[in-house]
């Protein structure tokens, strides 16, 4: 491929919604040429796995449990027209998740009915405010869910039900929502788990939003890709590549070229100038203003706007290996949240971090850790086991810093003592470790803050539309930044602007 070279469009960045959109795009559109660039040797961004051949195991990046996998499905229908469904090998796994509370635990079979059974039989008390709650899953998580198919027009919702849900569930925080609807500590807990997916503790995430989250987990089913997310990437980048584009691996872009008239022209790269009259840019925003555009006072209404949108959570990843297979040494489900205490006293401790340890308990300790086995997921891949809190950057020092490993050492230390007092048969049977932090997400993803999801969807979403009638025509967003966290969120968005091509 030379330098100077045409293209119909350039994705900067193969992040999962480059490549589902250039999937899209080129089956929607014949002869349609994309040219998409990575600094990174894998597509994929986040969706991406890193090997360790010593350890002999290949590391899931995300945890790539996919929505909206069931009968309609979003997610399952976009596969299907895309012909992924025979290509790839999913997994449905039979639980949602076990809760591992410190008086015992809970299983929870996959799919709302169970998940809502188990839960009135643990939480009889607190039937009427589950029945609430559900019934708002049911209705306004589903209309929630239908959003894009609201705005092309084949989904027609109840307009007095989106009205009642403007007035009194838009401004309301998921920690609020459930405070009225629940008095068990624990059921709160428990219940705002699933903001994990995409990045937000229940204080910050908005309900109405959280309802569309639960809907398209449980309700629309839930499965994993054999193979790990790589899997799915790699797939994606071959499409592009069969039609006749091209994806650019090992190059970095390093400014977006255009004219004196507001029109995009192309890209410059450390192996020379692409030109096309549209660019994709999967990158975070504040990332891609700061560094690919020239200043100018044209972007300062977007630099306005983006003061308003909040980059959701980062996490601090624990992936582990196991000398036997970990469903005999205790963890037999496919996923387990591991809670220390309710949701009024884990809420309490992220509010009084006022210094790097009371971060670390609030982080670390006190708030839920989800583990996924993956190798009840796909026992081909190795005994992978992963552990995942949500984080927040600030705490931590510069990389390479003696500080820095001081605590990614304590970081391991206290994951993996609430693994074992979880699991007390896997102690003595992890052979290794290895630790991602907020600042590893960062360097490798450039996202503000180490965002591990792109932005916080809030009670407040006017910084959402950052890219509204952007400065500069023919430049279009896409990622976690602007179609939401999720897989399904990614495919649903890349769908969308994949529509819009003969526009």
């Amino acid at each position: 491929m030379d330098a100077g070279s045409r293209w119909d469009a350039i994705c900067v960045g193969a992040g999962i919604t480059s490549l589902a959109f250039g999937a899209q795009v080129v089956k929607r559109h014949p002869g349609a040429r994309l040219l998409v660039i990575d600094k990174h040797g894998v597509p994929g961004g986040y969706a991406t796995v890193f090997q360790r051949p010593k350890a002999g195991a290949a590391f899931d990046c995300s945890l790539h449990k996919l929505s909206g996998m069931g009968e309609g499905g979003n997610l399952r229908r976009i596969f299907a027209d895309l012909g992924l469904d025979g290509e790839l090998g999913l997994k449905v796994p039979a639980d949602y998740f076990e809760a591992c509370l410190p008086g015992g635990s809970i299983r929870f079979g996959n799919g709302v009915d169970a998940f809502r059974q188990a839960l009135q039989d643990r939480f009889p008390h607190e039937r009427a405010g589950l029945d609430r709650f559900f019934d708002e899953v049911a209705v306004h998580g589903r209309n929630g869910y239908h959003q894009f198919q609201m705005m092309d027009g084949t989904f027609e919702p109840d307009f007095a039900q989106l009205r009642y849900a403007h007035k009194h569930l838009k401004h309301v925080t998921v920690a609020q929502a459930l405070a009225e609807r629940i008095n068990d500590p624990w059921l709160r807990e428990i219940l705002a788990a699933t903001g994990i997916y995409v990045g937000g503790f229940a204080e910050d995430l908005g309900y109405l939003y959280f309802l569309h989250v639960v809907y398209a987990t449980l309700t629309q089913g839930n499965a994993y890709v054999e193979g790990a997310s790589q899997r799915l990437s790699d797939v994606l980048a071959r499409r592009i590549v069969a039609a006749g584009g091209q994806v650019l691996l090992g190059t970095a872009v390093r400014k977006i070229i255009s004219d004196d008239a507001g029109k995009v022209r192309g890209v410059t790269t450390a192996k020379g100038d692409f030109y096309a009259d549209r660019v994709y840019l999967n990158a975070a925003p504040h990332y891609a203003l700061r560094t690919l555009f020239d200043d100018q006072p044209a972007l300062g209404p977007v630099w306005r706007k983006l003061d308003n949108l909040k980059p959701s959570c980062s996490t601090t990843t624990v992936y582990l290996t196991t000398d036997a297979a970990p469903a005999d040494l205790g963890l037999s489900s496919t996923e387990t949240m591991v809670f220390a205490c309710g949701a009024d006293a884990s809420r309490a401790a992220r509010a009084g971090c006022a210094s790097d340890e009371a971060c670390e308990r609030a982080y670390w300790r006190d708030s839920v850790m989800e583990v996924t086995n993956y190798h009840a997921l796909d026992p081909d891949g190795g005994r992978i086991v992963c552990l995942n809190v949500l984080d927040a950057m600030a705490h931590w020092p510069e990389r390479r810093s003696p500080a820095y490993k001081l605590k990614k050492a304590r970081a391991l230390n206290v994951l993996l003592e609430r693994l074992y007092a979880a699991k007390p048969g896997l102690r003595g049977h992890v052979v290794y470790t290895e630790v991602s932090t907020p600042r590893t997400y960062e360097r490798f993803t450039n996202n503000t803050d180490g965002a591990g999801y792109g932005a916080m969807v809030g009670t407040d979403l006017s910084g959402h539309v950052f890219h509204h009638a952007f400065p500069i025509a023919g430049v279009h967003f896409l990622s976690a930044w602007v179609a939401g966290p999720s897989y399904e969120a990614a495919f649903g968005y890349a769908e969308m602007k994949a529509k819009q091509w003969a526009a």
